[in-house]
Formats: C-alpha cells, sequence, structure tokens
C-alpha cells in the first residue's frame, strides 16, 4: 500500500492546540472550586438579606430599607458564642449498640477502598471519550462515602485509597492536579499508567485516513482518525492539519518533576511528583507512523534522560509504531530506566475508530506479547573491567579525563537484583535474570534470562558451547580504553 503521495498533502505539524489549553486553564480544580465557593456566598447574602437577616452579627439592617442592605454596626467585636455541650450527656440513657473491633472496622475499611480496577483519572473531570464502553459502564468500585463518617475513617480510608489502588491517566492536567494530594500519600505510589490518545485538529472538512496502529492489520485495514474541527481564523496563526502527539509525551513528563510546595524546607532538593514510582506503562493510542512527526528534540531528552533520568525499574510501552521515530522515542524514554531495568514494548492495547476507545484484545489477531530487553546491563563489565584495570595499574592517564555521554553525572544506584531465580546454564557468559511478564492482559510473571552485553533475552533451549564466551576486549574503546555500550541506543 503507497502512502507517498497522500503524506504529502495530510501530513499533519505537530502543535498544542490553545483552544484546549484555554479551556484547561479556566477548568483548573481550585478555579472551579473558587467560582462555585462565589456563587454559594451570593446566594445565601441574598437569602438572607430577603429575610431580613445580616450576614454579619455585628450589623442590625435597617426594616424600614426597601433594599435591606443598610443598617448600623453595634459593636466592632465579634459575638462570642457558646460552644455545643458535649454529646456524652445528650446520649445519657440512650441503649448503646454493639461495635466491631477495630481491627474488624479497619479490614472492611480497607476491602470498601481498594477498587478491582485501576482508577482513572483521580481528583479530576472524566473525559468519556478516553474511556472503554466497559469503563463507561462500570459501576462505582470503592464506597467513598466512608470517608465522611469520622476523622478517624477519614485519615486511614485516605490511606488506604491511595496506597492500595493503580491509577491511570488519559491527560496531563490530571496528572499534575495530582500535586494537591499531599506527599505522605503520593510518595506510596509506585506503578501508574499513562493512556496518551494521539489528538488531531483541522480547519478544512477533508477525510483522513491511517494505517491500523497495529503490525497485525497495518496493511490491510484503515482507520479514518478522529479529527477535532478548528475554525480557519484570518490571521497569521498556523493553520491545516495539526496534531498533539510526541508534545503531548512531553507534557505528560513535565508533569512528572517536582510541583511546588510552600512548606518544603529550604536548602533541601523537592521531590518529584512520584519520588517512589518503581513502574510506569504508556499505552500509545493512534500514533500511526505516516502521521507523525520527529520527537521533541531536547526538550524530550532533557526531562527522560536528566530530570527524571535512571528513576525507574520498569517501562512498559505499547502501540509505539515501527518506525524511526517511534524508535527514537523508545530511545529516549528507556533513559528513565535505571542500569539493569527492564524495557518491556508490545503492541497497541487501545485504538480509538468508530467514535470511540476500543480494547485490541477484541480482534481475533491481537498480538499481546511482551518485547523484553534489559536496560545498560553491560554498565556492571565495565565497571569489572576498571577495577581489574586499575588493581593491575595499567590504567591509561588519559581514562580520567576523557569522558563519554553521561559519565560526568552523578552515578544513579542500578535495579535492585531480583532473588530466588533459577541457576544460568552458561558458564562463561554473563547473563541476568528477570521476572517478565507473560501477557498484556495478565500479571503472572515468569523468569526470564538476559544476556548482558545485547540486553536481549536467552531461550535455554538455544545453547551452544561455541556461544558460552565472554570476550571484553571486543567492547573497549581503543581511545580512551573504556567500555562503552555495543548499542548506539544503550
Amino acid at each position: 500500500m503507497d502512502w507517498d503521495s497522500d503524506d504529502q498533502a495530510l501530513s499533519p505539524f505537530e502543535q498544542r492546540d490553545q483552544e484546549e489549553q484555554a479551556e484547561a486553564w479556566y477548568n483548573h480544580p481550585l478555579r472551579v472550586q473558587n467560582r462555585l465557593l462565589l456563587e454559594e456566598n451570593l446566594r445565601l447574602k441574598k437569602l438572607l438579606r430577603e429575610n431580613g437577616i445580616s450576614w454579619d452579627p455585628r450589623l442590625v439592617l435597617d426594616p424600614n430599607d426597601p433594599t435591606r442592605t443598610r443598617g448600623t454596626w453595634t459593636s466592632r467585636k465579634r459575638t462570642r458564642t457558646r460552644s455545643s455541650r458535649g454529646s456524652q450527656s445528650q446520649q445519657e440513657g440512650k441503649r448503646s449498640l454493639p461495635t466491631l473491633p477495630m481491627e474488624i472496622q479497619l479490614y472492611i475499611l480497607e476491602y470498601a477502598m481498594t477498587s478491582k480496577y485501576p482508577i482513572i483519572d483521580p481528583l479530576c473531570k472524566l473525559n468519556k471519550e478516553n474511556l472503554t464502553v466497559a469503563e463507561k459502564t462500570r459501576p462505582n468500585q470503592i464506597a467513598i462515602g466512608f470517608l465522611a463518617t469520622c476523622k478517624a475513617f477519614y485519615m486511614e480510608g485516605t490511606r488506604f485509597l491511595w496506597s492500595n489502588n493503580t491509577f491511570v491517566f488519559t491527560n496531563h492536567h490530571a496528572l499534575r492536579n495530582f500535586s494537591n494530594l499531599d506527599l505522605s500519600h503520593r510518595q506510596g505510589i509506585k506503578h501508574v499508567i499513562f493512556r496518551i490518545i494521539a489528538r488531531y485538529y483541522d480547519d478544512e472538512e477533508r477525510p483522513h485516513l491511517a494505517p491500523y496502529p497495529s503490525a497485525e492489520y497495518a496493511h490491510e485495514k484503515m482507520i479514518s482518525l478522529k479529527v477535532i474541527p478548528r475554525i480557519r481564523e484570518q490571521n497569521l496563526t498556523r493553520k491545516g492539519f495539526r496534531s498533539y502527539t510526541w508534545d503531548q509525551v512531553i507534557d505528560f513528563l513535565d508533569a512528572l518533576r517536582p510541583p511546588f510546595d510552600p512548606n518544603h524546607p529550604k536548602g533541601q532538593p523537592r521531590p518529584r511528583l512520584l519520588p517512589n514510582l518503581e513502574c510506569l506503562r504508556i499505552d500509545f493510542v493512534n500514533f500511526p507512523e505516516n502521521y507523525l512527526s520527529p520527537p521533541g528534540g531536547p526538550t524530550l531528552h532533557n526531562l527522560a534522560s536528566h530530570d527524571l533520568g535512571c528513576t525507574l525499574n520498569e517501562l512498559q510501552l505499547t502501540g509505539l509504531p515501527d518506525c524511526a521515530w517511534g524508535l527514537e522515542m523508545s530511545a529516549q524514554l528507556s533513559k528513565m530506566i535505571k542500569d539493569d531495568g527492564l524495557l518491556l514494548k508490545a503492541d497497541s492495547t487501545y485504538v480509538f475508530s468508530g467514535g470511540r476507545l476500543r480494547l485490541m484484545s477484541e480482534r481475533s489477531r491481537w498480538n499481546p506479547t511482551w518485547y523484553p530487553k534489559v536496560v545498560r546491563a553491560w554498565k556492571v563489565l565495565a565497571e569489572e573491567y576498571m577495577r581489574a584495570k586499575k588493581k593491575s595499574g595499567s590504567t591509561p592517564s588519559s581514562v580520567r579525563l576523557h569522558r563519554h555521554g553521561h559519565d560526568v553525572h552523578v552515578q544513579m544506584p542500578p535495579a535492585p537484583k531480583e532473588e530466588g531465580h533459577p541457576k544460568s546454564i552458561w558458564r562463561e557468559r554473563r547473563t541476568l535474570f528477570k521476572r517478565v511478564p507473560v501477557r498484556q492482559d495478565s500479571d503472572e510473571r515468569v523468569w526470564c534470562e538476559f544476556d548482558r552485553l545485547s540486553g536481549e533475552p536467552i531461550d535455554a533451549e538455544e545453547y551452544d558451547s561455541d556461544l558460552d564466551e565472554y570476550d571484553v576486549d571486543i567492547l573497549v574503546c581503543l581511545h580512551c580504553g573504556i567500555m562503552h555500550s555495543p548499542y548506539s541506543d544503550d
């Protein structure tokens, strides 16, 4: 299928939509809350005026004033009201009801605040376009009313809510609003899911057909992209077919940076939005290779490699196109993974077609297999090589001055080792074990052995004595005597 002629006419340019940005600013939760409080305050004042009651105890309204807005101030001091009597004296003589032990109450509370499914866009209004049919019709999964019972249930229930559930974010505004949550609750979150749905805009009515965003259907089926209509303005604003794809990824990553906290002690680094995040899954939806431009350049690199670099133990990517831009995005995002961390890539989980979000598992030829790779597993071998060179006294003086890549930065700790793995059949070849999920739609994990030089998985049934060797000299740079990655994207 030839797409060259269509690509020249329909290839979009990457740009954030100003109308959506303005709407998001207006609908910010704090501004919405302030507007609601202001409207409620005005309604209460109007109700008091209509009934001749002052909203301030120091002001006595003039009954002869038809507008009910004039009166006399009686005192500059506020009137003190008598505190209400304790509930114990009011309950005397009433029969006491049986109560459950506190441990049983906490068990019930924990069960009530734990959802069977991930919670989508917490602390934010849901956009139903970003939900599947099953998610739209799903009943409430948590009994949020428990939090209004008493202060003790509110404190314990809030802790259960944020520590026992998994969260899905479908837009970066919902992720930014997460900064309103107390740091003590954000510290316990170790796994989140980003559902990034590509958005397209156009100020002309024309068809926008794209290959199916799945390797199994890419050359057989097409989908009609959902394009948001925009008004063609008579000014110098860029017009035509626009997309919000890679910039959306940048906005998600930018939301993970440290939020502002006025109570944070000065002189100490501010923690990230999710300081203990270990596993991040990103589901890319409707990212066809023919409609993509180059990724975000230095901004994406600064976020993934520096601000969020070496912070994850595992990164899961689904729906990335198998093209140059998709591979570059994967390489950039892998910088967020710690040394010896796990990178998992798979086919699309969702597709937006027919006006709604659909699960790819509903298709007959969906491939749920994960393709794993261990990131920068060769670093351990490089450190061993340098220690051996120092002990032998053969380290050249130029090694201390010659630097490659990010060696000048602080050395970050690697991903923790996983215990209980089987014994390797390789004697000389350097390997490591990781627990890898079997399918996208399953939590089951199995042990998988990886080669430290390539980071690729090794099948135990493919054992070959000729490959059971480890030659470090072929990886040592002839210019500086330091071992480097055998792959440019590692």
